[in-house]
């Protein structure tokens, strides 16, 4: 009945709030072949992007909970609670976000984001331990505005074509599906530590994209 009340509400504001008018293909004119969207570069980095977020979402949360029974020593209940807490920060993030793209361009924030991650996952590999867990916990709260800001950069400019590029950046979620395992094998191998490796090569990628993304919308200017 909570989660049925809360849907509801959300339902509501969401229903109230104004959405801004994208310029889209009418159902009975031409939305661009899938071809003529993946030729355009600046796009074909927003999907790689994407790819590379999902698989650090998913990668860290799948994985956190062995993170911290191998590293505190905590049972799997008492890390189940931390994994809770890491989707509060996740929404605190994305609401928290929301706010200060008022005052910061959505690129330069997401970029700035990227750093923070970079510098948290790599403290969580080079310190496992409560330190290392609280730098992992961390990770949630940044990588909250990912997902959407890079949606809506990566189908900025492309016109009636939006559409199309929309759904190929959804399909991109894939990545939450393909590294997990790999996280997986390198632990199995290497230790949860140094499987975190992964998420740190992604955030570094998208990183990369949003500062890149962000000059080529200062050179427009």
């Amino acid at each position: 009945m909570a989660l049925g009340s809360v849907v509801l509400v959300w339902t509501f504001l969401l229903s109230r709030a104004k959405f801004p008018k994208i310029e889209t293909a009418s159902d009975d004119e031409p939305q661009g072949s899938y071809k003529q969207v993946l030729k355009n570069p600046q796009f074909i980095k927003a999907v790689i992007s994407q790819f590379l977020y999902n698989g650090a979402q998913v990668g860290t949360w799948s994985f956190f909970i062995q993170y911290v029974q191998d590293y505190t020593g905590q049972g799997e209940k008492f890390a189940g609670f931390m994994l809770t807490g890491t989707l509060v920060a996740f929404g605190i993030g994305r609401f928290s976000a929301t706010y200060l793209m008022k005052f910061i361009h959505p690129s330069k924030l997401m970029g700035i984001y990227g750093i923070a991650n970079i510098l948290l996952v790599s403290i969580g590999i080079l310190l496992p331990g409560w330190v290392g867990v609280w730098c992992i916990f961390a990770t949630s709260f940044f990588m909250s505005l990912m997902y959407p800001t890079n949606f809506a950069l990566g189908v900025k400019g492309l016109g009636k074509m939006t559409k199309t590029g929309g759904s190929v950046l959804v399909m991109s979620i894939v990545g939450g599906a393909i590294f997990p395992p790999l996280i997986g094998l390198i632990a199995e191998q290497m230790g949860m530590a140094i499987a975190m490796s992964l998420p740190l090569l992604c955030y570094i990628y998208i990183t990369y994209f949003a500062f890149d993304k962000l000059n080529g919308n200062l050179i427009k200017v």
